[in-house]
């Protein structure tokens, strides 16, 4: 994505006869698998932090992604964010479903087919409005959340990857600095994701100071998998494979390590270390580095995640006081990473790390490249608000986005999708169920009962109604045995350890 910032003056997209590069296409293309794999990835990462009645429900938010996203880059999304531009602030339906082929194109695929680059960059188009997903845990509808995502990246996505990575677009012509998505991708995905929250509304059962995280080891792949997939977040970005690539890999990696050992060290001064606040660091630590990891030395890098961290940290402590529901801290994790590290990329950037495409920094002596990184934020800021309230809001007044109190208590995977992800805790409540019946009856000769097994809350006062939540739907066919009276106290052994098995 960081092209030369040498102008060009007509997009040039002709059929090549020139062999491409083999090792640049296989790297990039690589990379594509890589990028794509962040996005399943990021559904077990926000899974298993999610209560125990939504996880399908979030899986689904960041699978589903990758259907309605990577049908609208094809469509037209691709042709607006790169396409031939109608002025620097827009594409064009010039390449609408593709329809340039196997081309060879000097600004964006000069050594690779452009459809490479195009496959590449959906899969970035992809999981941008997935991370928005976490900030909604638990109360939007599932139909205008689709809507929102395909509307959002059409007004919002597209043309910010056009702003900042497009060969005329004004930002990077400006001379902001983004190697691989802190703008684009991560404080666009933060603020929509705060904006959408606000809309939303806290959670009926929401409570600051819990969390409702059910399934860690779920986060803790997620993470793992995020950390690999990575390499082709900010290694392919150098487009090429090149030393330029194995920098950009070089210093995520450095800046993910940090980030968890950071978190981990902070973690154990504060008194025990927490193992979901181990997975938030190297997190942290990537997004902060994704805007600079193709222009600054490794060692900045280290410097780059502590900072981040440090100041997620703290306002992860705060949140307590905030006054809205990002549930996942989309905003917080993404966005204030992403402004930290786009900010201290103005910093510490080097021109000759990145002949190319890079600029010297604050500190290397040019601190107007700060100014250019303030504009670049301010901007993904602004536009990325706008665009989500505009979305949003007429969605709100029309055919509603938030979920009924009732269903937002029942979880979404029952009331949104009418399944259960939990099959062995239904198959102990049902044998539970065929140990008390077989109990009850043991004198009947056959028997075959339909029935569920349900939880019934009722509140202290009597005005009020009582809540029935179902638990198992059951179906016992049983035959007792020939001599009930000599098995008498085996079965009662058998639904005893059973009871206390649940």
């Amino acid at each position: 994505m960081s092209l030369n910032n040498t102008t060009v003056p007509a997009m040039i997209n002709t059929v090549s006869t020139i062999p491409y590069d083999t090792g640049d296409n296989a790297w990039m293309m690589t990379s594509t698998a890589l990028v794509l794999l962040m996005t399943p990835a990021l559904a077990f990462f926000y899974g298993g932090l999610v209560d125990h009645k939504n996880i399908l429900n979030q899986l689904f938010l960041s699978f589903v992604c990758m259907g309605i996203v990577f049908l609208q880059w094809v469509l037209f999304g691709f042709s607006f964010a790169f396409g031939p531009p109608v002025s620097s602030g827009f594409g064009s339906f010039g390449w609408s479903v593709l329809r340039f082929g196997e081309s060879y194109n000097s600004n964006y695929s000069p050594t690779y087919p452009l459809l490479t680059y195009c496959a590449y960059q959906a899969t970035f188009a992809i999981i941008t409005p997935a991370l928005i997903s976490g900030a909604i845990v638990g109360r939007m509808k599932t139909i205008p959340y689709m809507i929102f995502i395909f509307v959002w990246s059409t007004v919002c996505y597209d043309p910010m990857a056009h702003w900042v990575w497009g060969e005329n677009g004004w930002l990077k012509q400006l001379g902001t600095l983004d190697f691989a998505g802190g703008t684009v991708v991560h404080i666009l995905s933060g603020v929509s994701g705060l904006v959408a929250s606000i809309i939303l509304g806290k959670r009926h059962d929401y409570d600051p100071k819990s969390t409702t995280a059910h399934n860690l080891p779920f986060t803790i792949l997620g993470t793992c998998l995020l950390w690999v997939g990575w390499s082709g977040f900010n290694g392919g970005s150098a487009n090429s494979a090149s030393g330029l690539a194995a920098l950009a890999v070089i210093n995520t990696h450095t800046a993910a390590a940090t980030g968890l050992v950071t978190w981990v060290v902070i973690d154990a001064m504060r008194g025990h270390v927490s193992i979901s606040g181990a997975c938030i660091g190297p997190i942290v630590g990537l997004v902060a580095i994704t805007p600079a990891c193709g222009f600054v030395q490794p060692g900045w890098s280290i410097l780059i995640a502590i900072i981040a961290v440090c100041v997620v940290y703290v306002l992860l402590l705060l949140k307590k006081y905030m006054h809205y529901d990002d549930t996942l801290d989309v905003a917080i994790v993404h966005g204030c990473g992403g402004i930290t590290g786009a900010f201290m990329t103005g910093l510490f950037s080097q021109k000759w790390v990145n002949e190319a495409g890079g600029s010297d920094g604050a500190f290397y002596g040019r601190p107007v490249q700060l100014w250019y990184q303030i504009a670049g934020i301010l901007t993904a800021i602004g536009f990325a608000a706008a665009c989500t309230a505009g979305i949003l809001l007429p969605l709100h007044w029309t055919i509603g986005i938030r979920l009924a109190k009732e269903e937002e208590i029942e979880g979404l995977d029952v009331s949104a999708h009418g399944e259960s992800w939990e099959v062995a805790a239904s198959n102990a409540v049902s044998n539970l169920i065929a140990s008390m019946i077989e109990e009850k009856l043991s004198r009947t000769r056959h028997l075959e009962q339909h029935g569920s097994f349900n939880l019934q809350y009722i509140p202290p006062n009597a005005g009020e109604k009582s809540i029935t939540v179902p638990v198992s739907n059951v179906s016992i066919k049983a035959e007792a045995p020939p001599d009930c009276n000599t098995q008498k106290n085996e079965e009662q052994e058998m639904y005893t350890e059973r009871s206390n098995e649940v």
